[in-house]
Parts: structure tokens; sequence; C-alpha cells
């Protein structure tokens, strides 16, 4: 077997040639460099496959409902999920070359651990760790973590009561879930999901109050309660991790929560169309239909178009 190179392999301006400026201009969650390298593979085993495949991306790239900082994150998170570790050490390689500020790349890794949990984000800390080192922004991070307790000893619970609706204030099982887990975690989950999140709170102590206790303070005292992320990115990085890992329950509560903090149909749409290059149809075919349910019950149809049923 021969051990030659390939010296028939294109150059970077021959694969500019054949390929296209726009996918060069818009290359899909990667470097230049990246695209490249790429290219250079894939031309050699099916050229027709290589460009219909990187249009695709590349057009999705170039679309702007979503601005390029949101993109990132959302990509960075899904990838994390998905455990497709070598989509996210593309995608942060060109986020963080990008402008993307390092400590909100980071956060959209750590809040997979919400959804994904440790087996997709320790992995996912070590490319993280690898590129942040390569591009000289690691040291960086030590600077400006938050304490060990977070925010908890800045908040104030007369203050977070002025923000909560009547249905929240009046509500008797708050006090109740109050005395008997803190008001921090209960106070962040009425934040973003009203009555809701007691109601569900509620549930999770009936089945097993000591465990209940520890997902609260984890998901709402402390992980939502980080604000790395402001709130609108984070849980429309949230609405995209739950698509992409094909959990369309929590996706379906993640949308509404991001509609009533302001996020619009087409935003999360956009999210869901981003779904189609990296894990397919049948997932984009889901979120889609999960959206357009909700859409369709509150009567938001026309935000998004308004098409016709399928038949």
């Amino acid at each position: 077997m021969s051990n030659q190179s390939d010296n028939t392999q294109p150059t970077a301006d021959q694969l500019l040639t054949k390929y296209g400026s726009e996918v060069f201009e818009h290359p899909p969650s990667m470097t230049h460099a990246r695209l490249e390298e790429k290219l250079s593979q894939w031309d050699a085993l099916d050229q027709h496959f290589t460009k219909t495949s990187l249009d695709f991306a590349a057009g999705m790239e170039r679309r702007n409902v979503l601005d390029r900082r949101t993109r990132w994150l959302v990509q960075i998170g899904q990838f994390t999920a998905t455990r497709s570790f070598g989509h996210l050490e593309d995608v942060l390689r060109a986020a963080i070359s990008g402008g993307l500020a390092v400590r909100e790349a980071l956060e959209s890794i750590l809040l997979c651990q919400v959804y994904a949990g440790d087996t997709a984000v320790a992995p996912a800390l070590d490319v993280f760790t690898r590129v942040a080192r390569d591009l000289g922004v690691l040291a960086g991070l030590r600077e400006n973590q938050l304490p060990l307790d977070g925010h908890d000893r800045e908040r104030s619970l007369k203050a977070e009561r002025k923000t909560w609706r009547a249905e929240e204030e009046s509500d008797p099982r708050r006090e109740a879930l109050m005395q008997k887990y803190g008001w921090l975690g209960v106070s962040t989950g009425i934040r973003y999901r009203g009555v809701h999140h007691l109601s569900l709170l509620q549930h999770r102590a009936a089945l097993d109050p000591e465990w209940a206790g520890l997902w609260l303070e984890f998901t709402y005292q402390r992980m939502y309660s980080r604000w790395i992320l402001d709130d609108k990115t984070r849980v429309i990085c949230t609405v995209g991790d739950t698509f992409a890992v094909g959990d369309f329950v929590q996706a379906h509560d993640h949308i509404v929560e991001a509609l009533a903090l302001g996020i619009s149909p087409r935003e999360i749409m956009e999210v869901v169309f981003l779904i189609g290059p990296y894990f397919g149809s049948p997932c984009m075919a889901a979120s889609l239909k999960v959206l357009e349910g909700i859409l369709g019950k509150q009567g938001r149809m026309a935000e998004i178009g308004n098409p016709p049923p399928v038949k």
C-alpha cells in the first residue's frame, strides 16, 4: 500500500472557485481554516453531496432572524446536549474567534447539565478547555467567576415579591412551599414559570420531598439564578437544547416560557429550522409541530405566516 501523499488535493483557492464564495463568507459554524479542511476531505469523497450539504448549512447561517451571538449560543448548547463534540469544537473556535464572550460560551455548555447531565457536560468541558487554552482565553475565566453562593446574598425576597402577579401572590401553595424549601428556588421558578412552577414543585414534593428539594435547589436556586446570560437568551438556548435531544415535553413548556418573555414566534421557529442541517428532518418536523400547536392555541399562528394545515 502506498504511503505517498495525495498530490491532487485542491488548494484553498480552487475550493473557493469550485464551491463558491458564499460558503466561505458564511461558513457553517466553523472557522475558515476548518471549512477548508472539511471541504478538502469531503470533496475527495463526493463533491455533489459536499456542495448540497454545505450550501444548506451556509444558507441557514446567512439568515438574519437570529443575531449571530444567539445563533452561536444555541448551537453550542445543542452540540453539547447531543454529545456532538466535533461540531462543538468547530463552533467554539468560530464563535470565540468571532467575538463571542468566553464566559457566555461556557455558560451555554454549563446549562446543559440540567437537560443532558454530566455525561454530556464533562466531555464538553474537556473540549472547551482545549479550545480556550489554544485561543489564549482560558486564564481569564479565573477572574470573573461567581462566588460559591452565586447571587444568593444579593437577592431580596421583598424586592422579588413586587414582581409576582396577583395569582402568584395569592396562591395558597406558595407560602407552604417556601417554608419547606426556602424562598430562593421558589421565587426563581415563579419568575420564569408562574403558578405552573408551584404545581410542578407540589407534584414532585408529593413523589419524594427530599429529592424535590435537591432538584429545586440545583435547577432554580442555582443554575437558573446564575444570570450570566440574560433571560431571553438563556430560555431560547434551553428551547434549542430540548429540541435537539428530542425532549418535546419540556420543549413545549419552555416555548410557552419563551413566548411569555417576549421572544417572537419567528425567533423560536428559526431555532427549529437550525435543527435541520445538524440533527435531521424528523427532529425538525417534530419540533415544528410542537411550536405550531402552541401558537395555534394562543391564536398567534399569523405571526409565522398562518399556513394551512398539512393534509
